[in-house]
């Protein structure tokens, strides 16, 4: 037995970690260990059973969510070319029961204990290296040729995003927000397309953009760690 524990702890000195650690462009490191191994399992990584520890009536409404975009995907499909099945045809009811059925049964599924014990150790982890973020003014952004974190100062960042504008005139700063007017000329093609009767009434309101829900596409940076200096791409 101790033969085998010896050549089995000399043969795990060989074993070189896969997970990328995240780029720190800090003077000193921030996270406890827990947080850091946490952030090395990098942006590819899915926490486990995170709806799982929620409210009830927080699932309650990812479920309501899910069903309609799931159902309203399928129907679409399946009323369209080349099916054309009947919006009223009896087996989009019978769908729209076993979806129900089956999201109520994958989010209410009691976990083990096990499992309830990792699912909120990783949110109060992930709840702590939210806090040290925010409190320490730090930015947290996927790396442009690599499938790890970068993790720096939120200030020395926005220096970079404007060094690059400067060297590259690549974007020009809007004067005024055109979300207004962009909205409104979508809303207005809409409704002449559907009074020419070039879309159906349900591609109309499908399509109906939510101003309350609308927003203009955003310019973020990922940084070229693998550069001197780490600039950004946009």
């Amino acid at each position: 037995i101790i033969l085998q524990n010896r050549q089995r702890s000399s043969s795990t000195k060989n074993v070189i970690g896969v997970s990328p650690e995240p780029y720190l462009d800090l003077i000193s490191n921030p996270f406890n260990k827990r947080q850091w191994n946490y952030l090395s399992f990098g942006p590819s990584y899915i926490r486990l059973n995170q709806s799982a520890i929620r409210p009830k009536c927080q699932q309650e409404t990812e479920i309501k969510n899910q069903h309609k975009d799931i159902y309203s995907k399928v129907e679409n499909h399946l009323t369209g070319h080349p099916h054309r099945i009947p919006r009223n045809n009896i087996i989009f009811k019978q769908y729209s029961d076993h979806l129900l059925a089956y999201l109520n049964q994958i989010y209410f599924s009691p976990l083990s204990y096990k499992d309830q014990l990792i699912s909120r150790e990783q949110a109060q982890i992930l709840g702590s290296i939210r806090r040290i973020i925010i409190n320490m003014n730090l930015i947290i952004r996927v790396t442009d040729k690599g499938n790890n974190f970068y993790i720096g100062s939120a200030n020395e960042f926005e220096k970079k995003a404007q060094t690059f504008f400067f060297d590259t005139n690549a974007f020009v700063e809007l004067s005024s927000n055109p979300f207004n007017e962009i909205f409104d000329k979508v809303v207005q093609l809409l409704g002449a397309l559907h009074q020419k009767g070039l879309i159906r009434k349900w591609q109309y309101e499908q399509m109906m953009p939510d101003r309350t829900k609308c927003e203009l596409a955003h310019l973020y940076f990922n940084p070229k760690t693998h550069k001197d200096g780490i600039p950004v791409r946009p």
